[in-house]
């Protein structure tokens, strides 16, 4: 990716309970959700595979839904969707996954950079 690559801004609804303690947690172990936002996106095109395995989040939805929004390089984008239609999800359904994982776990789901296979 060039320092000049174009950007394609993904726009997320979730639920708004689970958008206020998403960022709480990421704000706990110091990251803004629009970086883990853009390592998810990267994580999922490396690894062409959501990176982590669902855990029981016991999250009730309250109802509510807020809009969270992160800016992806345009090639990064594609190919995420891509991955994620292969999948059968699409990147809003991701989010929330991430959201709800991120919560419950109490920090991100995956390392960054370091692919499921050579874990």
């Amino acid at each position: 990716m060039s320092c000049g690559a174009k950007m394609r801004k993904l726009s997320v609804r979730i639920d708004a309970d689970l958008k206020a303690a998403f960022e709480d947690t990421l704000r706990g172990i110091g990251v803004d959700p629009t970086c883990a936002m853009r390592s998810f996106a990267f994580q999922i095109v490396l690894e062409g595979d959501i990176p982590f395995g669902p855990v029981d989040a016991g999250f009730e939805a309250s109802g509510g839904t807020a809009v969270t929004s992160v800016k992806i390089p345009e090639d990064v984008a594609g190919e995420m969707e891509s991955v994620l239609k292969g999948l059968g999800t699409n990147f809003s359904q991701a989010v929330r996954l991430l959201a709800l994982q991120t919560t419950a776990l109490g920090g991100m789901p995956f390392a960054a950079g370091i692919p499921r296979k050579a874990r």
